[in-house]
């Protein structure tokens, strides 16, 4: 009886893990959608647009909260980086 009770806490508890990373997610994509929707309508007002041709969608930014960079990090999202600069002294020795 004892092992069933256990088992069965268990089982609850892995639901809730599994619901809670599930609506964690959810939330996330909901606010990055709600973010890209205000920055778009902040661009068409002030007409604003991006002469280089790159695409409409993309992250310019990192997460700005721990449900963002969770909801990000799960559909395997990241912000690129440009390589950092090397040093002038690097530099002029390959110049």
């Amino acid at each position: 009886m004892a092992g069933m009770v256990l088992i069965t806490a268990i089982g609850i508890f892995g639901v809730g893990i599994f619901v809670g990373v599930i609506l964690t997610v959810s939330r996330g994509i909901h606010r990055e959608r709600q973010r890209y929707e205000e920055a778009q309508r902040y661009r068409d007002e002030y007409g604003i647009s991006d002469s280089t041709g790159s695409q409409d969608y993309f992250i310019s930014n990192e997460a700005p909260d721990g449900v963002s960079l969770v909801a990000r990090t799960v559909n395997g999202l990241y912000v690129r980086r440009p390589p950092a600069d090397r040093h002038d002294a690097e530099l002029a020795a390959h110049a």
